[in-house]
């Protein structure tokens, strides 16, 4: 009996089984602004993600900057996907504990609705826009 209890389990792990695999969608964040600090800066895009994973590393010259208050404010980002740099601007809106909304003038007036976390000096954000998820992760600049 032992033999063949080895014969199934060596069988099952050469086949693999029927595993389906799919793209991974964005990642989530969550939690607000945790311990110290303010939402309004400049930050360097370290990566970005639209649809589905994987990430897209930020380019030099990619940014993204808040001024205002923690709750309302302007908005505005450089993203260079593919070769091509994108700038957007807009206002923004924050509603306890995490939520943001950002409203997009330029390129298409658009809405990015989601949730962020702040903590130290990194920024995340993630969410939809026009249906189709997101995420951003940057890094505060001094």
């Amino acid at each position: 009996m032992r033999v063949w209890s080895c014969c199934v389990v060596l069988a099952v792990v050469a086949c693999g089984g029927d595993k389906v695999t799919a793209p991974l969608p964005c990642d989530t964040y969550t939690g607000g602004i945790i311990g110290t600090g303010a939402l309004p800066g400049s930050y360097a895009l370290r990566s970005f993600c639209s649809g589905t994973k994987p990430d897209q590393a930020g380019t030099s010259g990619d940014n993204i900057t808040i001024m205002g208050t923690d709750a309302t404010g302007n908005f505005s980002a450089s993203v260079t996907s593919q070769g091509i740099t994108t700038n957007y601007s807009g206002t923004y809106s924050t509603t306890p504990p995490d939520g943001i909304t950002v409203h997009l003038t330029s390129p298409l007036p658009t809405d990015l609705v989601g949730t962020y976390r702040l903590r130290n000096d990194s920024l995340a954000v993630s969410g939809t826009v026009a249906g189709q998820r997101l995420s951003l992760v940057g890094t505060r600049v001094p």
